[in-house]
């Protein structure tokens, strides 16, 4: 992806994080590159990419937004929250030295972001996104991979809204560190049962914060 994709990408789906563009608002390439200030190539790679995560959907030459239902969320955090703890439980047993150095970067960079006087929530929620895929790799498990990104992808505005709290944005970083070093000391039980918890403090901060705004 080059720069000006990344940044129509992220300034489109910031607009649909915020609100400015609502659920089932018409889109069009024309209005985009107008409310961006970009040309057309830009503006339709950010589109393709929203498409190809369902963040969008397609109605002749226009787009709209999709955003799932709260009880839409729900199910898929029945699903996310044994998945991701099992993920961690396979990655404490089959990390290897890449793997844990791979976590290790990433959480450095969310330690950086958050840090910040105004952390982007965009780059924390793909930081933090990708801290997960990084766990999911470590399984070799691609099955359970692949299942965990579909559920990602399809969360992911939800999952955004996360890092527009600052409280929320603090309690990620320590709770994926405790995780990290469970998986590093090789600690099954322990990775798995931090994992659900973490997933389970999502979910309620989600009911309590989020979901009470969704349809």
């Amino acid at each position: 992806m080059n720069n000006l994709t990344e940044n129509a990408y992220n300034e489109i789906l910031n607009s649909i994080v915020k609100g400015k563009y609502r659920q089932g608002q018409r889109l069009t390439e024309d209005q985009l590159c107008k409310d961006l200030n970009m040309s057309r190539t830009p503006v339709r790679e950010a589109l393709r990419m929203l498409l190809s995560e369902g963040i969008i959907k397609k109605d002749n030459k226009s787009y709209s937004v999709v955003y799932i239902t709260a009880e839409e969320a729900r199910m898929l955090y029945e699903l996310r929250i044994p998945l991701e703890g099992l993920a961690a439980r396979l990655a404490s047993l089959r990390a290897d030295e890449k793997d844990i150095e791979k976590m290790e970067s990433i959480l450095s960079k969310v330690k950086e972001e958050t840090a910040k006087e105004n952390p982007d929530a965009l780059v924390l929620a793909d930081l933090n996104g990708a801290f997960h895929e990084a766990i999911a790799d470590a399984t070799k498990n691609t099955y359970l991979r692949s299942c965990l990104i579909d559920i990602r992808v399809k969360l992911k505005i939800v999952r955004t809204s996360l890092f527009t709290s600052f409280e929320r944005r603090r309690d990620e970083y320590n709770e994926h560190y405790l995780i990290f070093t469970a998986i590093k000391e090789k600690n099954p039980e322990k990775a798995e049962n931090l994992m659900t918890e973490h997933e389970k403090k999502v979910l309620d901060f989600l009911e309590k914060r989020v979901f009470m705004y969704m349809s």
